[in-house]
């Protein structure tokens, strides 16, 4: 059967008719029905499921006699769970595409809609989970993408040219998994509810001014980056909830408009904001303050930002500040405001220096590439998961969501500290203490001598991996060193707590994190160091009274919460990052059945996928473009000691202003700054 298939049916069509029944009537030939137009000389394709050829070429006229027929539409349903067709080209001057069109059709993997569509029906190509790439082409006019037209179009990666399209509805492009890169809406008014519902490839959206945002629209978009608006006429509730990675949020005012409210819930779960900016131009009208062009202060509802995350600073215009404060619906957030004289941005990448000239280009921060490696026990090994043969824990999520190469040298029973225990005992006799000064020192005596023993329990196969790994790489082979321990430490007798000013690293809990920080930054200054404390340890599911996380273990007579508050304040004292995975990852009773296997203790895939996307998202906030020269801070090679500085952080914000260079490092934590345009790191201590 050729691709000319629906020609060569038209065609006969007219040919078998006489010309008034042709004209009247809708007709079914070789399996396909078609309506035929009595007045306009016109043909709408209603019932093609039963056409079996792949590729389908659709004519756009049809002559017989001297009389010109159009092909103006495919009807309702009229290729639905039709298994046959791949591609279909469709007409210039087709008008219009029926509701679920080319629903169910599970191999078809591309289509073009011509600009000449202005009608398109609800769930056109509803759960075609083979579609690739679906291109609008150039058009001049709005174009209508109706409820469910791509749902669950998994595989969708390409949209071509959205520009044109003013509206999206009910959950049009819900569960497109694969929907990447960037989104042009700037010509888009309404953004309905679950539009992009659970598309979390999605990196960047450009939005146009005055666009209405629906309920859940852009819910667990995990790798937008930010959130920038211009006198949006909605947000509604829980909108933006889930995604994960969003940095940066910025609403602007520029004129008088109605704002409804932010929803409620509209930002929950994302983790990773640090910054909100309220850019009130409202007042301005060329160049000149006009009191009556000020619009209120911008509305909340309940919950609208995530309090227990990375959210540090909201930005509000100086002269608005108080108004804010006193808002009772910004209440929860009265200790983020900031005043901002600002009145201009700079560009998105480029830091100004308010003193000293010049400017920066800042590269976005990225996990790409990034080389990881993760040392902890069972639970960062990922026991519990088991898929194909291999343990997946969060590690492997992570990588999978943000693209970084991870190296897991993790395996059950390790601890902070080595044991003295004996072969047999139950318990592993290394520690993350021992495999990180083996790299220092290069004696890897108890490495070996605790991996011979190891043989002997279930660990045996997974230590040889990790003996390989400690003895072919070095700390200068990552960019990145994850530390996920504490169940251990807490279920076993290990070692005790301890003291920060205690000295011996092999019976103090506390002195061999610090050690193993310290020696870590010595071999490799310019690691970033992500130190994660135990999550919660629910109890088993037969069993309401032991193993609680307020119990306190008789063995090593601590509490799991004593544990996750040591590493967290260990880590902050030795300039270390942490994530609180205690209390922030989420894992609570509510949940265990879902997030947690029967033991109370492991995740299952579920859960381990919360914590590779909360860890990768909390690093991507988190981590800063490495410097070109990654010298401790403040060096005489870039600034002599006692000159002035001003000094502003990746955001542009003026931390420090005439301050001698070598006296500003002791007032910072670790991180990346500029000092009069110069980047300078500063060290843990």
């Amino acid at each position: 059967m050729s691709v000319n298939f629906i020609r060569n049916i038209i065609f006969s069509l007219l040919l078998l008719l006489p010309w008034q029944e042709v004209l009247a009537k809708s007709v079914v030939v070789s399996g396909v029905e078609f309506d035929v137009s009595e007045t306009d000389q016109t043909v709408v394709i209603v019932n093609a499921k039963k056409v079996q050829e792949a590729n389908v070429v659709i004519p756009q006229k049809i002559e017989y006699e001297g009389v010109t027929y159009t092909i103006t539409g495919i009807g309702e349903k009229a290729f639905y769970r039709n298994d046959s067709i791949r591609s279909v080209t469709l007409p210039d001057g087709l008008l219009s595409l029926g509701s679920y069109a080319f629903g169910h059709c599970l191999q078809l993997t591309e289509i073009n809609v011509p600009a000449s569509v202005s009608s398109l029906g609800e769930g056109a190509f509803y759960g075609c989970s083979n579609l690739v790439t679906a291109d609008f082409g150039k058009r001049e006019g709005g174009l209508q993408i109706k409820p469910n037209t791509f749902y669950s179009c998994t595989s969708l990666k390409d949209l071509g040219d959205l520009h044109p399209v003013d509206s999206i509805g009910y959950m049009a492009f819900s569960s497109c998994q694969s929907l990447t890169g960037k989104l042009d809406l700037r010509a888009v008014r309404f953004i309905d509810a679950k539009a992009f519902y659970k598309c979390g490839a999605i990196s960047e959206i450009s939005f146009g001014e005055n666009c209405s945002i629906g309920e859940y629209a852009f819910y667990a978009c995990k790798k937008l980056g930010e959130v920038s608006l211009t006198n949006p006429s909605l947000i509604a509730h829980h909108s933006f909830m889930g995604c994960y990675t969003i940095k940066t949020l910025v609403l602007r005012y520029t004129h008088q408009y109605d704002l409804e409210a932010i929803g409620d819930s509209c930002f929950e779960r994302c983790n990773a904001l640090e910054t909100v900016k309220i850019m009130d131009y409202s007042g301005y009208n060329d160049g000149q303050y006009d009191l009556s062009l000020v619009v209120e202060a911008c509305k909340l509802g309940v919950d609208v930002f995530p309090l227990n995350s990375s959210l540090k600073e909201i930005f509000v215009p100086e002269n608005r500040l108080e108004e804010y404060k006193s808002a009772s619906d910004w209440s929860p957030y009265v200790d983020l405001l900031v005043a901002t004289s600002d009145t201009t941005e700079t560009e998105r990448g480029v830091v100004e220096i308010v003193e000293g000239g010049g400017s920066v280009e800042i590269p976005q921060p990225t996990l790409k590439g990034k080389r990881v490696i993760v040392f902890g026990d069972s639970k960062a090994e990922g026991v519990g998961n088991q898929v194909n043969g291999e343990f997946r824990s969060w590690a492997y999520y992570m990588q999978e969501e943000y693209g970084c190469i991870v190296t897991n040298a993790a395996v059950g029973g390790t601890h902070l500290t080595p044991t003295s225990l004996k072969p047999g005992s139950g318990v592993n006799g290394i520690g993350v203490y021992s495999l990180v000064n083996a790299w220092k020192t290069g004696n890897y005596a108890l490495v070996d001598s605790s991996i011979s023993w190891a043989h002997q329990s279930k660990y045996g196969t997974r230590w040889d991996h990790v003996q390989e790994i400690i003895k072919t790489t070095k700390a200068t082979d990552y960019d990145i060193v994850c530390i996920d321990a504490g169940t251990n430490d807490w279920n076993n007798a290990a070692r005790k707590l301890g003291n920060w000013e205690d000295t011996n690293p092999l019976q103090n809990y506390t002195v061999a994190l610090k050690n193993i920080i310290s020696t870590l930054y010595e071999l490799n200054p310019n690691l970033h160091i992500l130190i994660i404390p135990p999550i919660v340890r629910q109890l088993e599911y037969s069993d309401t009274t032991t193993f609680s996380d307020y119990y306190r273990n008789p063995r090593s007579e601590l509490y799991l919460y004593e544990v996750a508050e040591t590493m967290i304040s260990v880590a902050q004292r030795c300039g270390a990052d942490v994530i609180d995975a205690y209390h922030e990852m989420g894992f609570t009773a509510s949940n265990w059945t879902t997030l947690y296997t029967a033991d109370g203790t492991h995740p299952n895939e579920a859960g381990y996928r919360v914590i590779g996307d909360k860890i990768g998202a909390h690093l991507l906030s988190k981590i800063a473009p490495v410097p070109t020269k990654a010298s401790s801070f403040p060096s005489q090679e870039l600034l002599p000691a006692d000159q002035k500085v001003t000094v502003v952080d990746l955001n542009g914000r003026v931390l420090r202003k005439n301050v001698d260079a070598s006296k500003v490092a002791d007032e910072l934590p670790r991180g990346v700054y500029l000092l009069n345009g110069k980047k300078c790191v500063v060290k843990g201590k």
